[in-house]
């Protein structure tokens, strides 16, 4: 699942790799889902690929019903950071994995990414990775939280 999907390219990308299984978009903005959709016809995986109106805060899928959640520079425009994290725990599935990715080429990203861990630490779920990436000019940072409370 992607919260924050915009018009759907990752989970467009995500779907060459992974092949089994639905991947879910989800979005605040229904023109966003509009254009998910419409990109996504024709797709090889389009019949695995869904697009959902909702927000972090509101997340439309089943308790534990998630095994990757992934937030791909979205997270800093949630409008509630807890209960968004509150929703992600809900959703995933015991073992599942949260993936945030966020520019830290940001004024204030040091700060930011201290108050993100602590955050979602909180919630109960637990950092298994981090790691400071640098790409063609572009620096960012990945997490890899997972769901450990059951």
């Amino acid at each position: 699942m992607d919260i924050g999907c915009g018009t759907g390219a990752a989970l467009r990308h995500a779907a060459t790799s992974v092949t089994v299984g639905s991947l879910i978009g989800i979005d605040p903005i229904p023109r966003m889902i509009e254009i998910a959709r419409q990109r996504t016809t024709g797709h090889p995986a389009s019949a695995r690929i869904e697009f959902r109106l909702g927000s972090a805060e509101n997340v439309p899928v089943e308790d534990a019903s998630t095994n990757f959640v992934f937030a791909f520079d979205s997270i800093d425009h949630w409008q509630d950071l807890r209960q968004g994290l509150s929703e992600v725990r809900r959703v995933l599935a015991p073992g599942g994995a949260l993936v945030v990715v966020k520019d830290r080429a940001v004024p204030g990203a040091t700060r930011a990414r201290h108050q993100l861990v602590d955050a979602v630490e909180r919630v109960g779920v637990q950092v298994a990775e981090q790691r400071e990436l640098s790409q063609e000019g572009v620096h960012f940072a990945l997490w890899i939280f997972i769901r450990t409370e059951y």
